[in-house]
Formats: C-alpha cells, sequence, structure tokens
C-alpha cells in the first residue's frame, strides 16, 4: 500500500508529539508533568531582632585563704629540729613557730626559734622536722581565717576590665550547686613575668562557716555590661568573601542577604553594631541552603 503524503505528514507529526512526551519531566504518577511547576522553598527557623543586655564575663579558678596572710621565714639556715604549732593553731606575736639548728659538722650546737611576727592562725605549714631551710624557705603562714579571701590570676590578655567593686558568682567543690556571691576586693598593680597574669582578690559578701581556708573555688567574674543593644542568635551569621551577612525575612517569603558589622560575642549571642533594625526577622538555621532572594518557608511560624 502506498502512503500518501498527508499520511505520512500525519504520522511525523504524531512521532514527533510522542518524542516530545518522552522528554518531558514526570510526576509522582509517572506522568508527563504539563502543568506542575517546580518550586524551591527552604525550610528555616528565624528569630527577631531585639534589644537586650549583654553581660561579659570571665572564668577563673583560685582557692580560699585567710586575710592579712604573712609568710614567715627563718632567719637562718639549717635544719627544723622541733615545731610548736599546728595547721590551724592560733599564735600570738611572739610565740615560738619552730627551732632551726644552724649547727655544722664540728661545730657547737647552737637553736634558733622561728617566731610568729603577727597575731593570727596557722594557715600553712609545709614543712616536717628534719627538713633543711634556708633565709628564703617558707616555713609557715599565718592568717586572720575570721575574714576569708580568693585569691586568683588573671592572664594578662584579660585584664582590662578588671576594676575593684566587680560582682562575682563562687562554687566550691564541696558544696556542688550551691552559689557563693563575692566582689573584687584588690587587683594587683603589676602583671607577673613568668606567669603574664595578674593576682586579683575577692572577699565574700557575706560570711559561711562551710567556707574554710585553703578550698579550691570556681569563679565567674562579671566585667563589661552592653545595655539596650541589638542582638542575635550567632547561627544567624554566616561569612561570605571575609564579611558578615544575615538573610533578613521579606515580606513575601523571600530573604534578601544583609551585610552587618558585628560587636561582642558572649555565649552563643551577638550584638549587632549596625545592619539590623528592631523586629526585623533574621534567619537562624538553614542559612547553608539559601542565597539572595531564595524563598523560604519558617518552621513552627
Amino acid at each position: 500500500m502506498k502512503l500518501t503524503k498527508k499520511r505520512v505528514l500525519l504520522i511525523a507529526i504524531v512521532a514527533g508529539i510522542l518524542i516530545v512526551l518522552a522528554l518531558l519531566p514526570k510526576n509522582k504518577m509517572g506522568r508527563p508533568a504539563m502543568h506542575e511547576e517546580a518550586e524551591n522553598i527552604v525550610s528555616v527557623t528565624s528569630q527577631t531582632v531585639q534589644k537586650t543586655d549583654v553581660q561579659e564575663y570571665l572564668k577563673m579558678n583560685g582557692s580560699v585563704q585567710a586575710d592579712n596572710t604573712i609568710s614567715v621565714y627563718p632567719d637562718i639556715s639549717g635544719k627544723i629540729i622541733k615545731t610548736y604549732v599546728s595547721l590551724g593553731s592560733t599564735v600570738k606575736r611572739g610565740d615560738i613557730i619552730a627551732d632551726i639548728d644552724p649547727s655544722t659538722p664540728g661545730s657547737v650546737y647552737s637553736k634558733s626559734s622561728v617566731t610568729a611576727p603577727i597575731d593570727g592562725t596557722i594557715t600553712s605549714l609545709p614543712l616536717t622536722i628534719g627538713t633543711s631551710v634556708s633565709t628564703s624557705t617558707e616555713v609557715a603562714q599565718i592568717g586572720d581565717i575570721h575574714r576569708l579571701q580568693i585569691k586568683a590570676n588573671v592572664p594578662e590578655r584579660d585584664i582590662a576590665p578588671l576594676k575593684v567593686g566587680l560582682s562575682a558568682i563562687v562554687s566550691l567543690e564541696a558544696y556542688p550547686g550551691v552559689i557563693f556571691s563575692a566582689h573584687v576586693s584588690k587587683v594587683s598593680p603589676v602583671v607577673d613575668e613568668t606567669s603574664r597574669s595578674k593576682e586579683i582578690y575577692y572577699f565574700f559578701d557575706t560570711n559561711d562557716e562551710r567556707i574554710n581556708a585553703g578550698m579550691y573555688v570556681k569563679i565567674k567574674l562579671d566585667t563589661t555590661l552592653h545595655k539596650d543593644v541589638l542582638a542575635i542568635n550567632v547561627d544567624a551569621i554566616t561569612t561570605i568573601d571575609g564579611k558578615s551577612y544575615v538573610y533578613v525575612i521579606n515580606e513575601d517569603n523571600t530573604v534578601s542577604a544583609r551585610e552587618v558589622t558585628l560587636g561582642t560575642s558572649v555565649d552563643n549571642v551577638t550584638i549587632i553594631l549596625s545592619g539590623l533594625t528592631e523586629g526585623e526577622q533574621v534567619v537562624t538555621a538553614g542559612i547553608q541552603a539559601l542565597t539572595d532572594g531564595s524563598k523560604i518557608r519558617v518552621i513552627g511560624a
């Protein structure tokens, strides 16, 4: 049978349609998605930009000691041959703490006593009978245990905000979960050249019989307070080409990349110096999938 020109043309048209249909993307039912438009919408979480107070702080370790603690040294080198006190003993100025024998082989036996320079309590007695000492060896420490203080060291990089009167909260190993309040009473005027740190001292705000000299403490010291500043979660910030950006949510559920200037970060919060205004919404999770103009759906909105 001979094909007419019309029939050949019809077959060609049908074949073309079949080819086009075969190349079209399929929907979930396996049918050509001729009337379905794929739309890429990213699910995100967000927060509202608000003003708040941001408190900077330092964490450090320290030890409880008696106030006005004085180290006691012998006047001569030798060996300790007798001690007259024990840890916690109360002494008066002039009381004998220990006897030192400065004799050398072949010399006549002699004795030199180490006496208390002040009234107080023995808070440290590190040496035992038979120990050799010199005039630079600490034999004991005497202090006033009725007024306790905390001694700590702050690295040189953190000393800028230190000043008398700053508040701190203190926790003791012996009482987990119990918080004691304290304040800075003294800041050393010099930086130790070996440790590159400053000594800082605290007084407890109230006397508590549970606190003893020699205890180990953990300290959280409040330093600079930034009042009424714009701040956002650090997770909302991304870095592009060395600059800081956030994604601001628009009314049409799209986002705009906005450059921001960052201030101090404390824990998971960063102060925003410029680039945002109070009340705007920024993306906090899902940032990696976003570009400027992306469509979004806020989860939990």
